[in-house]
């Protein structure tokens, strides 16, 4: 069974694969502070609290934008549950082409989504695709309906904007974002609810429509597909995001492993 790890910097999540079919998620914490024996013992609790041990992971794959923890995390994982973490890079085989101006600079996340999205919405119907990733930063990846990653946006994400408003304000407290009864917000905290959920809604929407314009002035329009914690959210609300996948980085991460490594994942 393959492990993937995607390391991202507020929450490290972790999937385990049999074959293609995702049996077991897991989200931790990123903290630069722990070791990697609290993480390699956190992973073995984490497996045999859903019915798994240690033995059954034959694999294991990180995507990561936190250098910092790529040597933490493959101790941990090599340590406890003994086998080689495989970093993957934006230099591995992944889409048919990579558009991107310095391919060596392009972070592995947003790499895994657009293949993942290509792969699952994209090439099935023969159209491109959008993904919006709703993470610690808002990012938005673009593939041809011929499986290019032609580049994408990125934007500050939903809760750095949060922090950012609640710091720098003296009045205004760190909310829960959820849906406000209506836009017009006749308090505080559902003025904030307001601004920050349709004004990301607004930032989504109108970043799709003007990808969209690029992409597909003719041809057939994108699947534009959601993923991150607060995709379900905002995907609600918005005009042009068809699907949510909350799984779609893990997803990415098992098939570009296996586009590289194909021998160890047919073993696995």
């Amino acid at each position: 069974m393959l492990l993937a790890i995607d390391i991202g910097n507020t929450n490290i999540t972790a999937g385990l694969f049999l074959e293609s079919e995702l049996v077991a998620m897991w989200r931790m914490a990123s903290n630069r502070l722990e070791t990697w024996d609290e993480y390699g013992l956190r992973l073995i609790q984490l497996l045999e609290r859903d019915g798994y041990t240690p033995a059954d992971v034959t694999s294991a794959a990180m995507a990561s934008v936190v250098p910092p923890l790529n040597a933490v995390l493959s101790r941990a994982v090599e340590q406890y549950l003994k086998v080689q973490l495989r970093e993957l890079t934006s230099t591995h085989r992944s889409l048919p082409a990579v558009r991107y101006d310095n391919p060596a600079a392009l972070g592995t996340d947003r790499l895994v989504n657009a293949l993942a999205g290509w792969e699952i919405y994209g090439r099935p119907q023969g159209r491109p695709v959008i993904v919006v990733d709703f993470g610690t930063a808002t990012k938005l990846e673009c593939v041809s309906a011929g499986g290019e990653y032609l580049g994408g946006c990125i934007a500050p994400g939903i809760g750095i904007a949060t922090e950012a408003l609640t710091r720098r304000t003296a009045l205004l407290q760190r909310v829960e974002l959820q849906r406000p009864r209506s836009v017009i917000g006749r308090n505080v905290v559902a003025s904030m609810q307001s601004g920050i959920l349709f004004g990301f809604v607004g930032l989504a929407d109108g970043l799709v429509r003007r990808l969209t314009r690029e992409i597909a002035p003719a041809g057939p329009q994108p699947v534009v597909v959601a993923t991150g914690g607060l995709a379900d959210l905002v995907a609600a609300e918005s005009r042009t995001i068809e699907l949510v996948d909350p799984h779609l980085t893990l997803q990415g991460i098992r098939r570009m492993y296996e586009l590289n490594w194909p021998d160890a994942a047919r073993e696995g």
